[in-house]
């Protein structure tokens, strides 16, 4: 795991190293950087050392002729035998490194070499004989990267404050990321919060013409849609009996490691897999790292005792972080790390459980992938009901809907706000439906906070419409809105936040459910096999029944989350009239001010939970001051 970077436009060595500095805390093991005069080409790496951790591993590195050059961050679970089928001949490997084997991969293959790769990776690869950089990312979007074309140049890296480094880019706010950012609490992909700046897609390359000083291609090369029909599949058993298979061989790859090894642990069923398998696959004790709540009304997020269970059966080391919650605003500083808005406070967790990690392993497996994969969500039961209750006559709906609005803004239970959201998604489109269950801010709440600003805004839900055009028909509808949440949830706010606050640390977290080939899997299984009335994950459950303690098997979802509602009333609050007064807020221009007041009246009152839109109020300022003021 690394941090990478690289500018078209200048052969300032300076100005490369400046960016690569902004990267150290991603790679603080080793850096270069590579100046290439004849394209006005600059490329620089931080190096995380994870596999052969020789010199020999230095990055940029090159093939045996100099004619192709790679920076690289992330690793390749098929590397191995991807190198048994290069020509041995025709190579002269200088080190043990995946890195190296993608160089010689392209050698051989082209553009068709990104496809047959197995992992999570970022990289630059310059071709120059054909005066050609190419940009690619993986499969699922684990590992972040962002450019701009800007004055003649072309900027890219893993974090945006890399490009910012350059010098070449004067932040800009993108006012309609604005817009969805409060509607979804991130960012979606491609756009960023910098007019201009864009993030490479998940499963995408992009290919820029040297000579020509432009991009000439933005393609897939892989799509979650192309992947099997569940009408078409095999019996449950079979699928039980592959998904054992995939999972048990992406756990084993992705426990390939020249350094220590770990694995987040909660109590619920994602993790435990992961755990159980690592322990079948290692000599040595799995280390597992779980997070204890400890105070009054914690008891609700506590999950020690489920996942002690699980170190129990399975005899790992076990390590348990005591979360310290004494300093909420801590969690607006982590911004830096972000470099835009971020408003799903899980990411404050996963920045303390990877600091108290990095001080055991340099790698940890995650269960990442899991709940977007096999049903794990709330959202996912509303789709079950929804289905049931179109057949209701529209007038009974109608009137449900009215009598949950009497209750629906108690921040006691948002339980009222989900069947709001069920009961007023009924007769809209697929689109709209998702957004009624997932969206925070709707278009009539946003355009009481914010003034208007740049062109005429877009609706949220046209990015969702965007990915439901690829969707094959015959899904399920439970599959379809997974598909949806593997689109935009998981690569813009699941994993944007586990590889933001992990790396802080230069801790490298493993997704063993988000193999490619998993995913593949997970798209083909009915989504009856995977939520039906016995609960969530059903296939799973069976497949590894032997993995999961009893005891375990019926303890409700908690979720891993902070409590938010209570920071708002309290020690978060205060913020406010710190930072956003009046005046302030008057002379920004951004927000309506008496809005702002109102929602933090509702909530206090506990007329309305508004705690994560408030949040996000505070986490959009604290960006604004860092980078835009």
């Amino acid at each position: 795991m690394c941090g990478i970077c690289g500018i078209v436009g200048t052969t300032d060595k300076s100005v490369i190293e400046r960016m690569a500095g902004t990267l150290v805390h991603r790679g603080p093991d080793d850096g270069g950087v590579e100046v290439f005069e004849n394209h006005k080409l600059a490329l620089g790496h931080r190096r995380l050392s994870v596999i052969d951790l020789s010199p020999r591993g230095h990055q940029p590195m090159s093939n045996d002729d100099g004619s192709l050059w790679i920076s690289f961050n992330g690793e390749i679970y098929n590397y191995a035998e991807l190198k048994k089928r290069l020509d041995s001949s025709a190579h002269r490997f200088a080190s043990d490194s995946d890195t190296e084997v993608i160089l010689y991969l392209y050698q051989e293959h082209g553009i068709k070499a990104f496809a047959m790769l197995n992992g999570m990776f970022a990289f630059a690869l310059y071709d120059a004989r054909r005066a050609r950089l190419f940009l690619v990312r993986d499969h699922l979007g684990v590992k972040p990267l962002y450019y701009v074309e800007t004055n003649g140049q072309f900027v890219f890296g893993s974090e945006i404050k890399a490009l910012l480094a350059s010098g070449s880019y004067s932040p800009e706010i993108n006012w309609q990321a604005v817009r969805d950012f409060f509607s979804y609490l991130f960012v979606p992909a491609p756009q960023t919060m910098y007019q201009g700046v864009a993030q490479l897609p998940p499963a995408h390359w992009l290919e820029y013409d040297l000579e020509k000083k432009q991009i000439v291609r933005l393609e897939s090369y892989w799509r979650v849609s192309e992947w099997g029909s569940p009408a078409s599949v095999a019996e449950p058993r079979q699928l039980e009996e592959e998904l054992r298979a995939l999972l048990t061989d992406a756990v084993r790859k992705q426990m390939v490691s020249d350094v220590p090894l770990g694995a987040f642990l909660s109590g619920g069923v994602d993790s435990n897999l992961i755990v159980g398998l690592m322990a079948q696959a290692s000599r040595q004790p799995v280390k597992t790292f779980t997070v204890l709540f400890e105070g009054a009304g914690l008891d609700y997020y506590d999950e020690r005792v489920e996942a002690r269970r699980v170190a129990e059966r399975f005899g790992t080391e076990h390590h348990e972080l005591p979360i310290d919650l004494s300093r909420p605003e801590e969690m607006l500083d982590l911004v830096q790390y972000f470099d835009q808005p971020f408003g799903n406070t899980t990411f404050y967790l996963t920045y303390l459980l990877s600091r108290y990690t990095r001080e055991h392993v340099t790698v940890a497996l995650s269960g990442a992938g899991g709940d977007e994969l096999f049903g794990g969500y709330p959202r996912y039961r509303a789709v079950k009901a929804a289905r049931w209750l179109r057949f209701i006559p529209r007038f009974l709906s109608k009137a449900a809907l009215q009598l949950t609005s009497l209750a629906s803004d108690s921040f006691a239970d948002r339980r009222w706000h989900r069947l709001r959201a069920l009961l007023g998604g009924l007769d809209k489109d697929e689109a709209r439906q998702y957004l009624q269950w997932v969206y925070y801010l709707d278009e009539s709440r946003k355009a009481q906070l914010l003034q208007a600003r740049g062109h005429s805004p877009l609706p949220a839900q046209r990015i969702l419409q965007g990915h439901l055009a690829h969707y094959p028909k015959e899904w399920d509808d439970g599959n379809r809105f997974s598909y949806l949440d593997t689109e935009t949830f998981l690569p813009d706010n699941l994993l944007e936040y586990s590889d933001k606050m992990s790396m802080a640390w230069a801790l490298e977290l493993r997704v063993p459910y988000l193999d490619y080939r998993l995913v593949e899997l997970a798209f083909k299984i009915p989504f009856t096999q995977k939520l039906n009335r016995r609960g969530s994950k059903q296939i799973l459950r069976r497949a590894f029944a032997d993995l999961i303690p009893l005891e375990n098997q019926r303890v409700p979802k908690k979720g891993f989350n902070v409590p938010l509602g209570n920071w708002m009333r309290t020690k978060l609050d205060r913020y406010f009239d710190q930072l956003l007064p009046q005046d302030y807020v008057e002379r920004q221009g951004i927000f309506h001010h008496a809005m702002i007041t109102q929602m933090r009246e509702e909530h206090r009152r506990g007329r309305r939970d508004n705690s994560y839109e408030l949040f996000s109020i505070l986490m959009f300022d604290a960006w604004y001051r860092k980078y835009i003021l």
